[in-house]
């Protein structure tokens, strides 16, 4: 025969094993004190047991109770849960912060799936820096992030890799006599911080080719116009290759490699929310 514990008995145990009084407890799980009374007296009869005596104090654990105290807690945390998990969105939204590659890539998708299983969940979008989006999630001003990796308790694990390249206008292809090792090559690059703008000047000054930055721009939009204008070559992942506009231009201009960009998830630890579990399920399997 299959035996249960009632977890309604074992959270009575539990308040009064914890010092509250068999009044108090009864309040607590409202009940009377007689039933409270008949819970643990059940409770001892299913495990064959004393649980509780009583001393000059008032109630305390048995040798037997102690034993059962652990599996108690754990058994009623694993309730409460699970109970958690099935309750109905909290009426706050969830706020989600990306880096501007991310938005054009994958977040489309990644809303698409979310908002058919969470209709009723608000979102709240900030496209943003790296840097940015995961100072937002270090605050609390932000729940979610994606962005590139940061050494930060907040980050979950790396989503994707993905290698740097030198993009630019399919012209730069026939401008290459133009482009002669002496001469600096123009680049159209991020504001600093930013791990793109590091990556490119680091690896043209190692190898011993001259740059100058041509066009500074906060926004992809910006330097998506200045490559697609021929005005300088810039440094994304493949995610920028939108469109026939933009090519991959590193081999043929015999530039420097270019190491990989970890994209990576943030979340601040201490939070529970079962609709921000489903997001970052989503974002791993993406990723």
């Amino acid at each position: 025969m299959i035996r249960n514990l009632d977890l309604a008995q074992l959270r009575t145990f539990l308040l009064i094993a914890e010092g509250r009084s068999f009044a108090e407890a009864a309040e607590l799980v409202g009940r009377s004190p007689s039933a409270v009374s008949l819970h643990i007296q059940k409770l001892e009869e299913e495990l064959g047991a004393a649980i509780l005596r009583r001393n000059a104090r008032g109630v305390e654990p048995t040798l037997a109770g102690e034993r059962l105290l652990g599996y108690a807690r754990r058994l009623l945390a694993l309730n409460d849960e699970t109970l958690s998990a099935f309750r109905p969105a909290e009426r706050r939204p969830l706020r989600v912060g990306a880096t501007q590659d991310i938005a054009e890539a994958a977040l489309p998708d990644l809303l698409r799936r979310f908002a058919r299983d969470h209709p009723e969940v608000e979102l709240t979008l900030r496209i943003d820096r790296s840097l940015a989006v995961v100072e937002a999630v270090e605050t609390g001003a932000l729940d979610v992030a994606i962005a590139l990796h940061r050494d930060t308790p907040a980050n979950l694990g790396t989503l994707a890799e993905e290698r740097m390249l030198w993009i630019g206008a399919p012209q730069w292809r026939w401008r290459i006599g133009e482009l002669s090792a002496d001469r600096p090559l123009p680049l159209a690059l991020f504001e600093p911080p930013c791990s793109f703008r590091t990556a490119a000047l680091d690896a043209l000054s190692a190898a011993g080719r001259p740059a100058r930055i041509a066009v500074t721009s906060p926004s992809l939009a910006g330097l998506r116009a200045a490559v697609e204008a021929g005005v300088g070559l810039t440094v994304r992942t493949r995610h920028s290759l939108a469109g026939p506009s933009l090519v991959d231009v590193g081999e043929t201009l015999g530039l420097p490699d270019l190491p990989t960009a970890a994209f990576c998830l943030y979340a601040r630890r201490d939070e529970h929310r079962p609709e921000m579990a489903d997001f970052l399920e989503l974002c791993r399997r993406i990723g």
